[in-house]
């Protein structure tokens, strides 16, 4: 089996858990309750674990597909969005971990910063991921 095939198998793990932790980090601010901070955490910390392998076989994906054109184009898109939202949830990771241990303004605001940038990217990479999987009017079709 290549490697490569697992990306589509493993890659709505890291993304579920991004959101959670954005959606639990806002419910922290809103309720206040240590649940809500805490899941946040832990969905994080799940997301620092999975994405690696994401992006890892996302690469052995790209390199035997063979993409040709505009598909080759997004397909690069997509390889660079998934490395950005790697890249942020290090660095998320890494500021909500120190954060814990060292209260300094710069983390409180830095985190909020990287968690929406994130989202963002995440959404981005799984978007033009949706157009590499099932073409560029995949959403069109459902509305």
């Amino acid at each position: 089996m290549h490697i490569g095939k697992l990306h589509v198998v493993i890659l709505h793990f890291p993304i579920a858990l991004i959101v959670a932790a954005v959606v639990a980090d806002l419910l922290w601010l809103a309720a206040r309750r240590a649940f809500f901070k805490d899941a946040g955490l832990y969905c994080l910390l799940g997301a620092l674990v999975t994405a690696p392998p994401v992006v890892l076989t996302g690469w052995y994906a790209l390199g035997s597909a063979g993409y040709t054109g505009d598909l080759a184009e997004l397909a690069e898109w997509h390889e660079h969005m998934g490395i950005t939202t790697l890249v942020l949830v290090i660095a998320a990771s890494a500021v909500r971990l120190v954060r814990l241990k060292w209260q300094a303004k710069w983390l409180t605001v830095a985190y909020p910063i990287l968690a929406a940038a994130m989202f963002i990217a995440v959404s981005i990479a799984g978007h033009l991921g949706g157009q590499i999987g099932f073409g560029k009017d995949y959403l069109s079709g459902l509305f």
